[in-house]
């Protein structure tokens, strides 16, 4: 017979109690079974059981009228919960009711994520076809609301405005694609889909100098490559700096001399000379 609990189902009974104080229920019913099963192999002395007793029954007290477990224990709302017993001699039964509670919240837990997560999923679904189906039917401004709105309420998810972006693209309004892109830019500066998004959203559109702005961008992210340089001779050569669309030529034929933007602005300058 011990004269005193054990240290390791002491600590556990105590974190069970403080885990329920800061409404970690599930973590509280963990730590509780796993005391049970510890006191249910001890042999105490009467008094140091007594304590151990009371504290036990007090933490099932506080258990029963805790909020979260009126769902399982007082399911038709009558404000008397369902008592949880606690016998002397039982303790690993008790574990067990107590494991098995504590698994059926985090069952519950996990599915009101998913069903958030599906209706959250379904709400991004909407407005985005809300959206493509008014640029579709001429209403730009409102099917630019939609799909602005989708990226506000989903900045975090990963990828969003790039296909926010190829949804602009795709229906003509190049100014919003290309300002989605250069939004993807920032949040996830490794995505090279919204560089050439975006290069390629400005180049359409004329603006030279934003494309020019985003090239820059790409050198210092990505660093030289001969298509990049290929394709900034090209943009010079459109935006009528000739001498700049020269020089990206000769450095994107350094690196690859079959560079097809780069060849075909050499050949455009040869014609003109």
């Amino acid at each position: 017979m011990l004269k005193v609990a054990p240290k390791e189902l002491r600590e556990n009974i105590a974190r069970a109690n403080g885990y329920l104080r800061r409404n970690e229920v599930t973590r509280a019913l963990t730590a509780m079974s796993a005391a049970l099963r510890q006191y249910s192999g001890v042999q105490l002395m009467r008094g140091p059981r007594a304590e151990m007793d009371i504290q036990i029954c007090e933490f099932l007290n506080a258990l029963t009228h805790h909020q979260a477990m009126q769902t399982l224990l007082d399911p038709t709302r009558s404000g008397k919960p369902r008592p949880i017993p606690y016998q002397q001699g039982k303790e690993a039964a008790l574990a067990t009711v107590l494991e098995g509670l504590a698994r059926i919240m985090i069952n519950e837990a996990e599915e009101k994520i998913r069903q958030e997560a599906d209706a959250r999923l379904e709400r991004k679904k909407t407005l985005i076809e809300t959206g493509v189906q008014l640029l579709n039917e001429g209403q730009y401004a409102k099917g630019r609301a939609f799909l602005k709105r989708v990226a506000e309420e989903f900045s975090e998810e990963e990828g969003i405005r790039v296909q926010l972006g190829q949804i602009f693209a795709a229906a003509g309004q190049l100014a919003e694609a290309a300002e989605m892109y250069e939004e993807s830019m920032q949040v996830e500066p490794r995505a090279s889909a919204a560089y050439t998004g975006a290069v390629n959203a400005w180049t359409e559109l004329r603006e030279y100098e934003r494309a020019e702005k985003v090239y820059m961008a790409i050198l210092r992210t990505f660093g030289g490559h001969p298509n990049t340089f290929g394709k900034m001779a090209k943009m010079y050569w459109d935006w009528r700096k000739r001498d700049k669309a020269e020089e990206l030529a000769l450095r994107a034929l350094q690196g690859d001399p079959n560079q097809p933007e780069a060849n075909e602005v050499m050949q455009a300058l040869s014609a003109r000379r």
